[in-house]
C-alpha cells in the first residue's frame, strides 16, 4: 500500500475530531453538526484504520446518496495512494444489491438483476390495477405503491400483507392483491425495487447463519453517516453487521435548543438548570388543557453550537434563550395581543404572493378576528407570513413599500376591493393580469429566506375544506383523558372525491356535523410514531395537502371561543404581541424577540415521555429530539441502550468570514449609475483572497475547477456548499466533464441527468438487448424513436398473437427485432462504452436527435453521449456483466438522486440568473471572458445592457459566502471554432489588494483516473 506522502493526516483536527478519528475498537456514536468536519473525520479514521494495519477489504462506511458515496470513496482513494485497495463505500441500497448479489442465490435471486426505479414500479402497479379492474382515480397507483413502500419497511412479505388485509377494506384489499400480482411482474422480469434492496438482504442474514457470519467476519469496522436519518429497517441492517465485532462508527446529528442555565420546573414546585437534568428523572409537563403532572425524561442530550440563538422576553418578565430552529407554541390571540402593526406576506395557490399591511384589530368586523387573517379570509389566501410589527401604521407601510421595490412582490389585493369601481385595485381582471405578469415565487422565497422564516410555518393557515386546498390538522395532547395523553390527527372536507378516497384507503369518515354535507376523519394516538405514519399515509392520498400542527395545552381562555390551542413555530418565527403558554395553564405575552450571535454556547434538550413538552424558565415549550422525522431519529437516539459501552463524541461547530467578498462585490456593483439598493456590509474578519485564475482552454478551466473541488473537498469543505456558476447553457458541458472524471459529486440544476427522457429511452435499450423478455423495455425502446410499432401491435406479441399482425405490422416488428437480437449479440463482448455507442447507432437515436434534429435535440443527444462516459466506468469488466453493473449503478442513481436529501449532496452547476436567492460557502464563477460575461452584445454602448450585466455579475459574486474563484480560459471553442478571448472587463473592478492570481497550469497534466 502506497500511503499520500508527506502528509500529517492529523493536522488540522480539532480534538474532538482527533478523538473520533484514534479511537479504534468498540462502538463509537459522534454528534456533528453542520460544518463540523465530519465527512473529513470519516474519512480520516478510515485512513487511519488502514495505516494502523485493518486491512481495506474489512471496513464498510455506508451513506444516503451516491453523490456523497462518491466524494467518500475518491477522498479515501486519494488518501490511500494509487495500486491499492479501497474500503466498500456505498449507499444502503448499494449495499444491499452488492449483499443480493453475492449470496442472494440462498433465497432465489438471480446473480444478474435489475432494480426497478419509482417510475417502473407505479407503472407496475398500475397494470396490476387495472387486472383487477380498479380504475386509477378510484386508487393510485402512487397510494398503493406508498402503501406496499411501508408495509415492506416494516418487514412484512406480500403474502403476510394480504392474509391480513384480505377481508380488510376497499384500499388495504385493493393494495395486498395489487402487491401479489407486483411481486409475480418483478419475479418474471428478473427485478427488484428499492424497498427489496434493504428487506431481502436483511431477510437473507437473519434467516441464514453461514451467511451472516461471512458478512460480518467480511466488514469488521462499519461506518455509517447520518444515521439519524436510518430507518428502522436499515438500523437492523447495520447492527446486525456488527453484531460479531462490535466496531460500529456512527455520525448523526440531531436539533438543539435551550441554552446552559435554562431552568426547568420540577414536580415538587422546585427548579433545575438543564445541564443537571438527567435520564429517568421526573419534571413537571403539561398533559393538555393546562394539566401540569410529572413526566419521566427519557433521553438527554447536549452539544456546542455557535452561530445565532433567539432570546425571547415576556411581558411577565420570562426570558428564553435558543437555537433558532427550537419549536415553540406561540400564536397571536385577541384580547391578550395589544394593538400592534403588521406588515405581511401572503399566498394564494394559483395566484402567488403579495405584501400587505394590518393590525391586530379593526373596526367592522363580524367575528371578532386578528386583522391579518380576516384579510387572509376575505381574499381567500391560503397562508401570511408576518415580516415586521410596528407601533404605528406608518413603520409597517414603509417597510412594505421598501421590500415589494427590493424582492419585485406586489402589494395589491387578490380580490378586488369592494366599493368604487374607478381603480385598478377594484377591477379584478386588472389585478389578475398583474399577478399573472410576475413571477412572485422567486422574490417570495428569497424574502422568507432573508428574514430566516420558513414556508412550512406560516403564522397563519386558511382553514380548508375544498379538493384543492386541505389541511391535515395534528394536535399534541389533543384529547385529554386518562392517565396518557392523546394526540389527536384531522382532516375535514365538503368534496365526495376527497371522502371516496379516504374510504378507498382504509379511513373511517363520517360527517362533520348533523345533516351537513362536510366530512371529517379524526382520530387519535398514545404515540408519536403512529400518528406519524398516519400523517405519511394522508400524504400519499393527498400529496398538496398542509400539514398543520397545534398543540392543546391552554387551560385558560379569554373568551369561551378562542379555545385553548397555539400553533408550532420555530424560534426564528416568533414576534411581539404573541402569547406562550406559562406554567400556570394560562398564556404570557412575547414583549420583545432579539436574535444573538454566540461564539460558543452548550445546549441542551430532553425527549418527555408521552406529553413532548416540558416547563423552561416558566414557559412551556416542545422537546426537539422527537421532532416531526418520525422514528428515524430513534436509531441514533437508541445507540447508548443497544452498546451500554459506546463512546459518544461531540463535534463543534465552526464558521468563517468574507469581508473581501463584500468590499469586491460592493467595488463592482458601484459602476452601476441607475443604482437604487443599498449594498452589504460586515463587520467580520477579511477571509480569503478572492482567486481568478487564466486556463488554456474552456476543458483546461474545466480541469482546474475540479481539481481544486477536489482539494477542498479533502479538506473537510462539504460539496453541497460549493457552486459553479457560468453564464449561458453551452458552458456546462465542459464543466460537467470535468467533474465526472474527477469523480466530483455534482448535480446540474434542472432535469437530473438519469431522469431525461433520452436518457431513460437509452437504457430502456440497453436493458432490452440484455434481457429481450422484458415486456415494459421493449414498450418504450420500440417508440424511441417512433417506428410505426404501438401497444397495440406489441400487446398482440406479449400475447401471443403474432398470426395476427397484418404484413406491414410483422414487417415492421422484425426489424425491430433483429437489432435487439444483433445488439444481445454484442453485448457479449462489447466493453460497456462500446456497447453503449452501438445502441446509440443501432436504435435510431443518433438519427433522430443528431442527424435529422433540431438544436434542441442535438443538445439531447449530448446527454445520451454522456452516458456512454458513464459506462466506461465499468470498461474492466467486459461483456454482459460490465453491462449489468452499469446498469445497476444508473438504476440506483436515478432513484437515489430523486431522494436526495432537499437535493444538496453535491456541487451545483446552474446558470447564473438560477442562483439568484442562493448562497453557497464556496462559488467558481467561470467564463470571465468580455463576450461571455458580460455577455456577448453586451457592454457596448447599450448601457442599460451592461448594467445588467454588471447586476447579474453581482449576483453570482454575493453567492458566495467564504470562498470565490473566479475562472477564464484563453481560448474557447464556440460552434466548432476557437476563439481568442480577452478578460471580462469586469475583473479590472475588483481591487488587486482582494485579489490572489492563480497561474499554475498544472491541470493539463493531472491524472483523474
Amino acid at each position: 500500500m502506497r500511503y499520500i506522502r508527506s502528509m500529517n493526516y492529523l493536522d488540522g483536527l480539532n480534538e474532538a475530531q482527533k478523538q473520533a478519528v484514534l479511537s479504534k475498537e468498540g462502538p463509537i456514536s459522534v454528534l456533528a453538526g453542520a460544518g463540523s468536519g465530519k465527512t473529513r473525520v470519516l474519512t480520516t479514521r478510515i485512513y487511519h484504520l488502514v495505516r494502523e494495519g485493518v486491512p481495506p477489504e474489512q471496513i464498510l462506511a455506508v451513506t444516503f446518496t451516491n453523490k456523497a458515496a462518491r466524494e467518500m470513496r475518491e477522498r479515501v482513494r486519494a488518501m490511500l495512494g494509487d495500486g491499492g485497495a479501497v474500503p466498500f463505500i456505498a449507499t444502503f441500497h448499494g449495499l444491499g444489491r452488492e449483499l443480493l448479489e453475492s449470496y442472494g442465490k440462498a433465497i432465489g435471486i438471480p446473480r444478474f438483476f435489475s432494480v426497478y426505479d419509482r417510475d417502473d414500479s407505479e407503472k407496475a402497479i398500475a397494470t396490476a390495477l387495472k387486472a383487477l379492474d380498479v380504475e386509477t382515480k378510484e386508487l393510485s397507483p402512487r397510494a398503493v405503491l406508498g402503501r406496499i413502500s411501508r408495509a415492506k419497511g416494516e418487514g412484512m412479505r406480500a403474502q403476510e400483507f394480504y392474509e391480513k388485509h384480505a377481508r380488510g377494506g376497499f384500499g388495504a384489499r385493493i393494495a395486498a392483491e395489487a402487491w401479489l400480482r407486483y411481486e409475480k411482474t418483478l419475479a418474471a422480469e428478473k427485478a427488484l425495487d428499492f424497498d427489496d434492496l434493504i428487506a431481502l438482504p436483511l431477510r437473507l442474514l437473519e434467516e441464514h447463519a453461514d451467511i451472516r457470519a461471512l458478512a460480518q467476519d467480511r466488514w469488521q469496522y462499519l461506518h455509517i453517516d447520518e444515521y439519524q436519518d436510518t430507518n428502522a429497517l436499515q438500523g437492523r441492517l447495520a447492527n446486525i453487521l456488527a453484531a460479531k465485532h462490535r466496531n460500529l462508527f456512527v455520525v448523526g446529528d440531531i436539533d438543539q435548543c435551550l441554552v446552559a442555565g435554562t431552568e426547568v420546573d420540577l414536580p415538587d414546585g422546585s427548579k433545575r438548570a438543564i445541564e443537571m437534568i438527567k435520564k429517568g428523572d421526573a419534571v413537571l409537563s403539561n398533559y393538555g388543557s393546562g394539566d401540569m403532572r410529572p413526566a419521566r425524561v427519557t433521553r438527554v442530550v447536549s452539544k456546542k453550537v455557535s452561530g445565532k440563538l433567539v432570546r425571547i422576553t415576556t411581558r411577565n418578565g420570562r426570558v428564553l434563550t435558543s437555537t433558532v430552529e427550537h419549536m415553540h407554541f406561540a400564536g397571536y390571540r385577541l384580547g391578550l395581543t395589544p394593538q400592534i402593526f403588521f406588515t405581511y406576506l401572503m399566498h394564494k395557490r394559483g395566484k402567488g404572493w403579495r405584501l400587505g399591511v394590518s393590525q391586530t384589530y379593526t373596526k367592522g368586523q363580524y367575528r371578532p378576528m386578528i386583522g391579518f387573517q380576516q384579510r387572509c379570509n376575505h381574499e381567500h389566501g391560503d397562508a401570511v407570513w408576518i415580516i415586521g410589527t410596528h407601533e404605528n401604521s406608518q413603520e409597517a407601510r414603509v417597510l412594505e413599500y421598501t421590500l415589494s421595490l427590493r424582492y419585485a412582490i406586489p402589494t395589491l389585493p387578490f380580490v378586488a376591493r369592494k366599493g368604487s369601481v374607478g381603480g385598478y385595485a377594484h377591477d379584478q381582471k386588472v389585478l389578475d393580469d398583474i399577478f399573472a405578469s410576475f413571477d412572485t415565487e422567486r422574490g417570495a422565497k428569497k424574502l422568507l429566506k432573508d428574514r430566516g422564516l420558513l414556508k412550512e410555518y406560516p403564522h397563519h393557515r386558511a382553514q380548508a375544506t375544498r379538493s384543492d386546498r386541505r389541511n391535515i390538522v395534528v394536535a399534541l395532547c389533543g384529547e385529554h383523558r386518562g392517565t396518557i395523553p392523546m394526540h389527536r390527527i384531522s382532516i375535514v372536507g365538503s368534496d365526495n372525491e376527497g371522502k371516496r378516497l379516504l374510504q378507498n384507503a382504509g379511513f373511517s369518515v363520517r360527517s362533520a356535523k348533523k345533516a351537513s354535507l362536510s366530512w371529517r376523519f379524526e382520530t387519535a394516538y398514545k404515540e408519536y410514531g403512529a400518528l406519524l405514519d398516519t400523517v405519511r399515509h394522508l400524504k400519499d392520498i393527498f400529496p398538496d395537502a398542509y400539514l398543520v400542527r397545534t398543540a392543546r395545552l391552554g387551560g385558560k381562555k379569554v373568551r369561551p371561543k378562542d379555545g385553548n390551542s397555539l400553533p408550532f413555530l420555530p424560534a426564528a418565527s416568533v414576534c411581539p404581541g404573541m402569547v406562550l403558554f406559562d406554567a400556570e395553564g394560562g398564556f404570557d405575552v412575547v414583549e420583545e424577540v432579539r436574535q444573538i450571535r454566540t461564539e460558543q454556547i452548550r445546549v441542551y434538550d430532553l425527549d418527555i415521555e408521552h406529553t413532548h413538552n416540558f416547563i423552561a424558565n416558566g414557559l412551556v415549550t416542545h422537546n426537539c429530539i422527537y421532532t416531526w422525522r418520525g422514528a428515524s431519529v430513534e436509531n441514533l437516539l437508541e445507540f447508548d441502550k443497544q452498546y451500554a459501552d459506546a463512546q459518544t463524541i461531540i463535534l463543534e461547530r465552526n464558521y468563517r468570514s468574507t469581508k473581501n467578498l463584500v468590499d469586491a462585490a460592493n467595488a463592482v456593483i458601484e459602476k452601476n449609475k441607475n443604482r437604487k439598493e443599498k449594498y452589504s456590509t460586515t463587520e467580520q474578519a477579511a477571509g480569503e483572497p478572492i482567486v481568478i485564475h487564466m486556463a488554456r482552454s474552456a476543458e483546461d478551466e474545466a480541469r482546474w475547477i475540479a481539481l481544486k473541488i477536489r482539494d477542498l473537498m479533502r479538506n473537510g469543505v462539504p460539496p453541497e456548499e460549493i457552486a459553479i456558476l457560468f453564464r449561458t447553457n453551452f458552458q456546462s458541458r465542459a464543466l460537467e466533464e470535468g467533474l465526472l472524471k474527477a469523480g466530483v459529486p455534482y448535480k446540474l440544476l434542472g432535469t437530473h441527468f438519469f431522469a431525461r427522457k433520452e436518457v431513460k429511452d437509452a437504457l430502456a435499450w440497453i436493458r432490452l438487448a440484455m434481457d429481450p423478455s422484458r415486456e415494459a423495455d421493449k414498450l418504450r425502446a420500440a417508440s424511441s424513436p417512433p417506428r410505426g410499432l404501438g401497444k397495440v401491435t406489441l400487446g398482440k406479441l406479449a400475447a401471443g398473437q403474432r398470426s395476427l399482425l397484418r404484413a406491414g405490422e410483422l414487417a415492421k416488428v422484425e426489424q425491430f427485432e433483429h437489432v435487439v437480437q444483433e445488439l444481445s449479440l454484442a453485448a457479449v463482448s462489447l466493453v460497456p462504452s462500446e456497447f453503449v455507442k452501438l445502441v446509440i447507432e443501432k436504435s435510431g437515436m443518433y438519427r433522430a436527435l443528431f442527424e435529422e434534429g433540431s438544436a434542441d435535440d442535438r443538445e439531447r443527444f449530448e446527454n445520451v453521449e454522456e452516458l456512454a462516459s458513464v459506462a466506461a466506468r465499468h470498461d474492466g469488466t467486459p461483456g454482459k456483466e460490465g453491462i449489468a453493473t452499469f446498469l445497476a449503478e444508473a438504476a440506483l442513481a436515478s432513484d437515489q438522486d430523486e431522494l436526495d436529501r432537499d437535493e444538496k449532496k453535491g456541487v451545483t452547476l446552474m446558470t447564473v440568473h438560477a442562483a439568484k436567492g442562493l448562497e453557497f460557502g464556496t462559488v467558481f464563477v467561470s467564463g470571465m471572458e468580455e463576450g461571455l460575461f458580460p455577455h456577448q452584445g453586451m457592454g457596448g454602448d447599450n448601457d442599460r445592457d451592461e448594467e445588467e450585466e454588471r447586476r447579474l455579475f453581482y449576483v453570482a459574486m454575493t453567492r458566495a459566502k467564504e470562498r470565490l474563484f473566479l475562472t477564464l480560459a484563453r481560448v474557447r471553442k464556440i460552434y466548432g471554432s476557437d476563439f481568442a478571448s480577452e478578460p471580462s472587463s469586469f475583473l479590472a473592478d475588483i481591487s488587486g489588494a482582494l485579489v490572489l492570481y492563480d497561474e499554475t497550469n498544472e491541470e493539463a497534466t493531472i491524472d483523474f483516473s
